[in-house]
């Protein structure tokens, strides 16, 4: 069963239990009779109201505390799980990043589940716990509190059997007498667990005098009584080496390399690899895995800026703790033209502002800080405590950007922290290196609205299977992948077998298929769990071979019928080969029939596409009678959900619908291909702009070179003014031929300059757009970007 909260986060009504939570601004009660419309039939309420005694066959429990019941189901779930090690993870800072990176470590070698983005509140612990499925080993979950007594409720939920502890700063400490006493409610996480790993020096120290007498403290850092005890750190541009020395848990002198200079992934890095070095891993296995580190998007990152400046980034939170860190790392550097600072207020300051607000002023000039702008309404009223050698102040990020110039940054060491309603994103963009890198932008949040809008079209309880192959449509299977099984997918489908076995490499668990699985990869299949999709009688045989050595019985296989689309599966006079193939095995169970719709999409062709699905009926009618089991039959693809969702079955595919591209109201472009302006030079009328002089101008323009090129996948028939892009609120035209890595773009009458974003497609340059342009369709613009280029996920 899925637990929601939110009546959006509604994805299979017959299988969710509603919780209806009251907060200071919204009622869940208000959502139920619709629910109930949508499918919903299962129930837990704190107030009866008009209507609600005809929510006939719904299975509705009344209690004094919804919030209490759900805290107290997560509980009874998490008895439950006995074959699964739970960790519970707290701190101020860097919960989510040593969540993540463990993961990330693990690197799929071990089935593990985690606590969603940062759910570690009140309502986000008991949520997290109900996502740990049944065969998962390791279980990591966040806890965060503000207030006394929270953590001990956390704990009664959580229960965990192993504790990490990360850094521990100022966050929330206005609620609390003292910082013991804050420490001391943290600690209540682990009252019951029998390992807590943590930093050596105050949070070990209390943890020994509070936690039971046979519970183990593992602590990392210099000193001779360190379990994990570290030599020396030395700090890089863009890395942090890290050696240890022989200790408790590992017997040899080793060393790795962080590709993070920060303190604040240093103490995040050190609390992952601990947790792994406890679990017995080999220290040569996590030195090579924590190299290719990935940043979690609310972490600190170096980056060039222009004209010479050192950009530190960390948009993602916002509270003296973290700001801390980040100042400690700025005082470290030594750049030629000084150190800025630009930070937004705090959101959580706890009323405290003037007190707070003091001490920041006082750490930015024991760092040395020659710049100072401070950005929003408290720091604003504040001004008057900066005695800095410059100190500037705006209401908010648009007025920042509208007055500062970049050449005020010239060869600065500029730290930029800001909370995320702050934008500060756009800061970084605004004093970011000109040569800015080509990326992919994938929006994540989009993905998975798109995903719930097709569904919703769908009748309840029909099954969705969704396409990643191609790299995803040019998207990133494995991290597309991960926020569909994160967002309840049923299915995932590849085109072959080498992209199932990625995906499990990355830690995905749930059923995948394979389209276009060959007789060579059919042992590498059963290895990994994958579906092959069986589309002639030679495939069946075959795999049934395979099967038959490894000793298996009812392994799922997707069976393809031909009704039209004439590219492969059984015909209709294949069906008694399959049926006398199929008599009496055991070891092959057709776990779904299919047909591809060949013009799904063509009002024009409906005739035919009706006829398929007559055919593919007949055929079925032909088939499930011999079999003991349903087969679960699917023929709608993404343009069939939109136009024949009566046909829908018992399972739909949905492909380039998931990417916003398609009919329905309210989908959401999901890949964004931009790039930056590398150069701007003023040509003269009588001049040519690229290769073969096509660039032929009218007037004296302004011509701006953007690095994007063919090789990027920027097609060259856009080329000399068919394309156009987005600059600075405005549609552009290229110019002259695009180049292999890099293409112009008119700018005269934009105010557009060097740095500017520029969008290729996306939400303003649509890719039906460019495919209308180009005469195809939209899979082949986005399966044609470059796998040179970045891609860059995110969401809210």
């Amino acid at each position: 069963m899925f637990h929601v909260v939110d009546s959006r986060a509604v994805i299979r009504p017959s299988e969710t239990v509603f919780y209806a939570l009251k907060g200071m601004n919204h009622d869940g009660h208000d959502y139920v009779t619709q629910l109930y419309s949508r499918g919903v039939r299962n129930f837990v309420l704190s107030s009866r109201r008009p209507g609600f005694d005809r929510l006939y066959g719904a299975s509705v429990k009344y209690v004094e505390d919804t919030l209490r019941a759900l805290q107290e189901d997560a509980a009874e779930y998490r008895a439950s799980l006995h074959g699964t090690e739970v960790v519970g993870i707290t701190g101020s800072n860097g919960k989510t990043v040593v969540k993540e990176w463990i993961a990330q470590l693990a690197g799929g070698d071990v089935p593990l589940d985690r606590s969603p983005r940062s759910y570690n509140s009140q309502v986000g612990v008991p949520l997290s716990i109900f996502e740990i499925s049944g065969d998962c080993k390791i279980a990591l979950i966040e806890a965060g509190m503000s207030m006394p007594g929270e953590m001990g409720r956390l704990e009664r939920i959580i229960r965990p059997d192993v504790g990490i502890f990360t850094h521990f700063g100022q966050a929330h400490g206005e609620n609390f007498a003292s910082d013991d006493d804050r420490l001391l409610e943290k600690l209540h996480l682990f009252s019951r667990s029998s390992v807590l790993i943590c930093r050596e020096g105050r949070v070990a120290d209390m943890a020994a005098r509070v936690m039971r007498p046979e519970a183990r403290i593992l602590s990392w850092g210099f000193s001779e009584n360190a379990a994990f005890r570290i030599m020396m750190t030395e700090s890089g541009i863009n890395s942090r080496k890290v050696r240890f020395l022989p200790s408790e848990m590992v017997p040899g002198a080793w060393e790795m390399e962080i590709p993070f200079p920060d303190e604040a992934s240093f103490e995040n890095c050190m609390s992952a690899v601990s947790y792994l070095l406890w679990k017995g891993w080999a220290h040569e296995t996590i030195a090579a895995r924590v190299r290719n580190l990935q940043p979690v998007a609310m972490r600190m990152e170096v980056r060039p800026g222009v004209d010479g400046s050192t950009l530190i980034k960390d948009y993602y939170n916002s509270d003296p703790a973290s700001f801390a860190i980040a100042v400690n790392f700025l005082s470290m550097q030594k750049p030629e033209g000084g150190k800025a600072v630009i930070l937004s207020d705090f959101v959580d300051a706890g009323g405290r502002d003037a007190e707070i607000y003091r001490e920041v002023a006082d750490r930015l000039k024991e760092a040395g800080v020659s710049l100072f702008i401070g950005i929003g309404p408290r720091l604003s009223e504040c001004r008057g405590m900066f005695d800095l050698p410059q100190a500037r102040f705006y209401s908010d990020t648009e007025a920042f950007v509208a007055s500062e110039k970049r050449s005020s940054f010239s060869n600065m060491a500029v730290l930029i922290k800001g909370a995320r309603k702050y934008r500060f994103e756009y800061i970084g963009n605004f004093l970011a290196k000109q040569s800015h890198t080509t990326v992919l932008e994938v929006d994540l949040n989009a993905l998975s609205e798109n995903m719930n809008i097709y569904r919703r079209k769908l009748p309840a309880g029909t099954k969705l299977a969704v396409m990643v192959k191609a790299f995803g449509y040019g998207s990133g299977s494995a991290e597309v992948a991960a926020q569909l099984q994160y967002s309840g997918a049923d299915y995932l489908m590849v085109a072959y077998s080498d992209e199932g076995v990625a995906l499990r490499a990355r830690g995905i668990t749930m059923p995948i298929a394979v389209m276009n699985p060959e007789p060579e990869s059919f042992a590498q299949m059963i290895e990994f769990g994958l579906e092959p999709e069986i589309y002639s009688l030679d495939l069946l045989r075959g795999f049934g071979s395979i099967i038959a050595t490894h000793g298996i019985e009812g392994y799922p296989v997707h069976l393809k019928l031909n009704t039209g689309m004439n590219r492969s599966g059984l015909d209709m006079k294949d069906i008694p080969l399959l049926l006398e193939f199929m008599d009496g095995r055991k070891t092959i169970l057709l776990k779904s029939a299919f047909t591809h719709l060949a013009a799904a999409d063509d009002p024009a062709e409906d005739s035919f596409t009706v006829g398929q699905i007559r055919q593919f009926n007949a055929m079925m009618e032909m088939i499930s009678p011999h079999f003991p089991y349903r087969i679960a039959r699917h023929v709608l693809n993404s343009a069939g959900i939109e136009r024949f969702p009566e046909y829908a079955f018992e399972m739909a595919r949905l492909g380039i619908g998931l990417y916003g591209i398609g009919g329905l109201d309210g989908l959401q472009p999901v890949s964004t291909f931009k790039t930056h302006i590398a150069s701007v030079r003023e040509v003269d009328s009588e001049s040519t702009v690229g290769y073969g002089r096509k660039g032929r101008l009218s007037r004296t323009s302004r011509i701006a070179v953007i690095p994007v090129g063919y090789a990027d996948g920027l097609n060259r028939h856009l080329s000399c003014g068919t394309g156009e892009m987005y600059v600075h609120g405005k549609r552009v035209p290229i110019v002259g031929n695009i180049c292999m890595d890099a293409c112009m773009l008119d700018i005269t009458d934009t105010e557009a300059g060097v740095g500017d974003e520029v969008e290729i497609f996306g939400r303003n340059i649509p890719v039906t757009e460019l495919a209308d342009k180009l005469g195809t369709i939209p899979y082949e613009i986005l399966t044609g970007v470059s796998h040179r280029v970045r891609r860059v996920y995110f969401k809210e």
